[in-house]
This record gives structure tokens, sequence and C-alpha cells, in this order.
């Protein structure tokens, strides 16, 4: 059963988003590496015949932020996603704008997660959540992580943190397509069993999981 905070994701609600570009033009950080993500990317044709195949359209509301990496990586590969097909109709938010209504799409112990993807049918009836980034890239990004930690030993500290967050910006536009591929695949295939599936079990949830399996 719905809560009283998570209907406040309503049709009025949903228009006032921003469109792709409209986000894009008011990026405070990291805007370079996230148009260079989003050119790059081209959805494979499989996951795009997933929502060109529907026979209705999908509403899809993104709750994102400008300083999180995760959403560097994820943020734009799911707006490409979104603009290649008339099947999706996209709305993006700053999720910092909106803390109450993206926490409410959010499990209590995972607060301030981001970014949220919120998949809905055309009566707002909400389809999937997706949250942070694919589950299935967790690996890649513990192993990009591991490495630069290695590239960055004998640095001074200040000197180590700068290091790192340069390279890791780096790193995931050098990865986009690689890990782009990864996260539309797990996106377009929880949104296919979302909608094969059962009503009362809708929304599924699908992203990375918290606490992470041991």
């Amino acid at each position: 059963m719905a809560s009283a905070q998570e209907t406040q994701l309503t049709q009025e609600k949903f228009e006032q988003g921003m469109t792709t570009q409209e986000y894009i033009d008011q990026i405070k950080v990291n805007k370079d590496p996230f148009v260079a993500i989003y050119e790059a990317v081209q959805v494979p044709a499989a996951q795009l015949s997933v929502f060109n195949g529907l026979s209705e359209p999908l509403k899809l509301a993104v709750f994102t932020a400008d300083w999180c990496g995760d959403a560097m990586s994820t943020t734009p590969v799911i707006l490409k996603l979104a603009d290649s097909t008339p099947k999706i109709s996209l709305q993006v938010f700053n999720r910092d704008d909106e803390l109450e209504l993206s926490n409410s799409l959010l499990p209590e112990h995972r607060a301030g997660t981001v970014p949220i993807f919120v998949v809905m049918d055309q009566e707002m009836k909400q389809v999937v959540r997706f949250i942070e980034t694919a589950n299935t890239l967790v690996p890649q990004i513990d192993a990009m992580d591991s490495a630069i930690d290695q590239e960055a030993a004998g640095l001074s500290e200040a000197d180590q943190r700068q290091a790192k967050r340069g390279r890791r910006t780096s790193f995931r536009v050098e990865h986009a397509q690689e890990w782009g591929e990864v996260i539309l695949k797990e996106f377009s295939g929880l949104v296919t069993d979302a909608l094969a599936g059962s009503p009362q079990d809708l929304p599924l949830e699908g992203g990375t999981k918290w606490p992470p399996a041991d």
C-alpha cells in the first residue's frame, strides 16, 4: 500500500521536471563528463526494442545529482535510452531539491541514495524503481577503485583524493559504452519482468543492493 509521501509523485508533479537538455544546461558539477558519456553511449538494439515494442508508453521520473559518481555513470545512459524511443516520457529532477519525495521512493535504510529512476504507466502507477546503478556493475566499480588505489599509492593524502577523483571521472568516460550496456541490460530486464509479472507485486525494485551481499 502506497504511503502518503509516495503519492506526491503525481502527474502534476511529474510535469514539473526537466528534459534532458534542460537538465544538462543547469548542471554545475561534472557537466563535461556527463555530456561525454551521454554522447558516447549507443543504445543496443536489444534494449531499444524492449521499449519500442511496448503497446503503451511509459513515464520515467529521474531523481539525480550532478555531484554523484554513480549518477555520472548511470543517469546519462538512461536518459539516452529515454531520448532514443518515443515510448518513454521523461522528466528529470534535481534530487537535492526533492529530498522528501525522493526519500519516499527508497527503502527506509537507504534514505539519501541517488540516483533513483521511477518507471510508471499512463495512470502514474509505479512499475519499477531502479536505484543507484546496475547491481551487475558493482564488480567493475570495485575493480576500478582497486586499480585507482594502486595508482595513487605513495601520494600524499590530499594528492590522493584529487588524483582518485579525477581518475574515477576519466575511467567512467572511457568505459561509457561498456558500462552503459550493463546498466541498460539490467534496467530493461527489470522493466520487462515488471510488465510481465503480477500487478500486486509492483513496483519491482532493482539496482544496487544495500547492505551489499557478502
